[in-house]
């Protein structure tokens, strides 16, 4: 039966294997390694060796909550062009006002 090594035992291997200048093949022979499993755990300790660029970053909440304030409200006005005389009228003028203000011009 295999032994089970360590990760840490496994890393030593690779270590020794890189500075031993050996194929992977020759390598397994003389240390009773199965070169698929050699191989096997080389890649899985090469990944989780990797830094994570994913994940989470400590935050700090400055402000619990939040205030919202409209500093600019949208004012639509109507453009009236009656004999070529422009008239701007803000938008919420009463409709009678305006009948009378169109009475008036024609």
């Amino acid at each position: 039966m295999a032994k089970r090594r360590t990760n840490q035992e496994w890393r030593t291997l690779f270590e020794h294997y890189e500075s031993s200048q050996l194929s992977q093949r020759l390598f397994c022979e003389r240390n009773g390694l199965s070169l698929s499993t050699f191989y096997a755990k080389r890649q899985q300790l090469k990944h989780c060796e990797k830094p994570n660029t994913v994940g989470f970053v400590k935050t700090e909440v400055v402000e619990k909550t939040t205030k919202y304030q409209a500093t600019h409200v949208a004012v639509a006005n109507m453009i009236l062009l009656v004999n070529d005389v422009e008239l701007s009228i803000p938008q919420g003028t009463p409709a009678t006002y305006l009948a009378e203000l169109i009475g008036a011009l024609s």
